[in-house]
């Protein structure tokens, strides 16, 4: 009989083999955390604030973040609980983007539903005039449903507030503000 004693590698095999898979696996983890293998789009992070003037109308302000697109973009107003309790869904009303123009006075869309302005840039606003700040514009709901008491553009609510929230189209959120009321 023959004794022979033979060294295995499998120890150094077994080391290198968990080395590999260790780097595997923090490639993919890296990969994942770094948006490689994403098929979500990130929603903008922007900063957005707004005055409304019951005789001026309404301006929101991009303050700062990503640039919006307003091809997604959604502007929706309800009144704060100065108001009264409760009232968000009963006054939540998507903007009329028809109504929204630049400092030039450019209409956000044209007469055929195209864009004229397509991003919501940091540094600049938006604006509803005055003229088309009415409940009838702003708050079409509260007007047909008559409840000017509610409406933003009543000038005995001056003093209370509503609140902007800018979200895209699937219903994320981008920014919120509470606006107060001036005359």
């Amino acid at each position: 009989m023959k004794n022979t004693i033979e060294n295995a590698v499998s120890p150094v095999v077994g080391v290198m083999l968990m080395l590999v898979v260790t780097i595997i696996i923090a490639a993919i983890v890296s990969a994942f955390a770094g948006g490689a293998v994403s098929g979500v789009s990130k929603v903008p992070q922007a900063s957005i604030t707004g005055k409304f003037s019951v005789s001026n109308g309404l301006e929101i302000d991009h303050s700062g973040g990503d640039a919006v697109p307003l091809t997604t973009t959604v502007f929706t107003i309800y009144d704060g609980d100065t108001f009264g309790i409760n009232l968000k869904q009963k006054t939540s009303q998507v903007l009329n983007q028809s109504l929204i123009t630049d400092i030039n006075g450019n209409s956000l869309l044209t007469s055929s539903g195209a864009y004229n302005i397509t991003a919501f840039l940091p540094g600049t606003a938006l604006y509803i005039a005055g003229t088309n700040s009415g409940c009838q514009s702003l708050q079409p709901t509260l007007y047909n449903a008559g409840r000017p008491d509610l409406c933003i553009s009543n000038s005995s609510n001056i003093g209370k507030t509503f609140t902007l929230m800018v979200g895209d189209t699937k219903g994320d959120l981008i920014s919120s503000t509470d606006i107060t009321i001036q005359p």
